[in-house]
């Protein structure tokens, strides 16, 4: 009995155990987004769906209240649970549910202003869709609120190193959330089951994580005494992690409100279908970076030398541009084919919204590891700062660019602000400031691994020339093609011989699974 109690606590502890089951996530939440964005399509209409993302698109904004409420609490307690310091942990979660209380009664306030003025952000609007909207407004907001509490419960979770129930608890959540959302779609409901589904399962999943932490975690919670340096201390962290939040809606959501003003639901339908691609390509290193931050923290405070630091984000990001390299080689191929055959040739200019947007964001996602060092350090509102002024700048160049070019200036705009902020100034900062051998770590995270996804590349583009007209055969076919020559090149020649070991382990695992 003890024997099996020992091995649940150490999967549930498992970093591997845990990206496993994220990807098993993503690949679920990518099948769920093939089947219902064409669905939704279908069903809906180009112009409802169109309306449904312009509203989503404002009402989520709101959601930047959340103010790292997650990344918080485990950064806090790991520190206080490292130290078996029980009461300071309970204090200190004490202080944070009193913040987010706080949080949610400001997101209610907010969401009652904008909602009267919904139509007035949105002329487009017509008089028919006004009651519509404004429901799937409020929906949203009530979804916003019970999910910054559902950050709370993950972030005690998280911060006990029980990843892989966090990750469960999500998928179970996106599983759930695509059969509600087909049934509503196939019974013939409106646009507003579909933001009706999402409050349903937030519902569920925040009350699994309470229980989850109140009755297997038997974590406490309880106000000791006040502590106004306390406070001060979180309030800087999650401030800081707060801009960061502005800057990464800004960049994944504001294109959609400038175009919602500035052009028709149409383009908006079709720039949404676009960020559908650039949410799965982003979701692929968030995946790893998510489970390092216990770890990091325990570095930092063991006064980790720069030679660790570095091999620290290295390794994960080698993992990130093995998978990231090869999304965006195979989406330049064959991207066009799969739309098409997808959500059909209306929604053709989505390739050109995506590439443009997903290839400098590259370099960000494959470092991403790094924000763990920064949140254990406690110096992430440097670059919180610096990539908020690049997302005003963001805002100014993409208002710029639509006005001249129409809905492929949004995307333009968005690129730019990457290149000059994630990617020059942000590098600079980690080599001179945290600590980091940048030239270093991009060395080892493109050794050999960009030869395999170039001769992947050669070998995949003729077949274009020789099946020029679309289907789903040659498309599976070329797909697979791409897959087979980039396996068969990272195993012989790509990767290393612990990421070789890695990868004879988690087979192993399968196996036994």
């Amino acid at each position: 009995m003890r024997g099996n109690i020992v091995k649940f606590e150490s999967a549930i502890k498992s970093k591997k155990i845990a990206i496993i089951v994220s990807y098993l996530m993503i690949l679920v939440n990518t099948l769920s987004n093939l089947l219902l964005t064409p669905l939704c399509l279908k069903y809906l209409g180009i112009e409802m769906y169109g309306l449904y993302q312009m509203v989503y698109s404002v009402a989520h904004y709101i959601l930047i209240l959340d103010f790292g409420i997650c990344t918080t609490m485990v950064r806090y307690i790991a520190t206080y649970h490292a130290k078996d310091d029980y009461n300071s942990e309970k204090n200190f979660s004490a202080h944070c549910l009193g913040i987010v209380a706080v949080i949610i009664a400001v997101v209610a306030i907010i969401g009652v202003i904008v909602n009267s003025q919904l139509l007035k952000i949105y002329p487009s609007i017509a008089q028919n869709e006004a009651g519509i909207a404004h429901n799937i407004f409020v929906i949203m907001v009530v979804t916003i609120a019970i999910t910054i509490l559902e950050h709370f419960f993950q972030g005690i979770i998280m911060a006990y190193e029980h990843f892989s129930i966090v990750k469960l608890i999500s998928l179970l959540k996106i599983i759930l959330k695509i059969c509600l959302t087909v049934v509503m779609l196939i019974l013939g409901l409106d646009v507003v089951s579909i933001v009706l589904a999402d409050l349903i399962v937030s519902v569920l999943s925040v009350l699994l994580m309470a229980v989850y932490s109140f009755g297997i975690i038997k974590f406490k919670i309880k106000l000791s005494h006040l502590d106004k340096a306390l406070i001060f201390s979180v309030s800087s962290f999650m401030f800081a992690i707060f801009l960061q939040s502005v800057v990464s809606y800004v960049n994944n959501v504001v294109d959609k409100t400038i175009l919602g003003v500035m052009t028709t639901k149409t383009d908006v339908a079709i720039y949404s279908v676009g960020l559908t691609f650039i949410t799965l390509f982003n979701s692929m290193s968030s995946v790893i970076s998510g489970v390092f931050l216990p770890q990091a923290t325990k570095l930092v405070s063991h006064d980790a030398d720069r030679k660790t630091l570095t091999e620290f984000i290295s390794r994960p990001g080698r993992y990130q541009f093995i998978l990231c390299g090869a999304i965006i080689a195979g989406f330049i191929l064959f991207g066009k084919e799969f739309i098409v055959l997808w959500a059909g040739s209306s929604t053709i200019r989505t390739w050109d919204i995506a590439l443009i947007i997903m290839i400098p964001n590259m370099i960000p996602l494959i470092e991403n590891t790094v924000i763990s060092i920064l949140d254990a350090k406690k110096k992430r509102l440097f670059r919180s700062i610096v990539l908020f002024g690049i997302s005003v700048i963001n805002v100014i160049i993409s208002i710029v660019l639509v006005k001249q070019y129409g809905m492929i200036g949004a995307p333009i705009g968005t690129a730019i602000s990457f290149i000059v902020g994630y990617g020059v100034i942000m590098n600079i900062y980690y080599q001179k400031k945290i600590g980091i051998n940048v030239i270093s770590m991009f060395k080892t995270i493109f050794s050999r691994t960009w030869l395999c996804i170039l001769a992947a590349s050669v070998a995949s583009a003729p077949l274009n020339l020789v099946f020029k007209a679309y289907s789903l055969k040659t498309f599976a076919f070329k797909a697979f093609v791409f897959s087979v020559v980039y396996a068969i090149t990272l195993c012989i020649f790509g990767l290393n011989k612990t990421e070789k070991n890695d990868l004879s382990a988690f087979v192993r695992k399968i196996k036994k699974v």
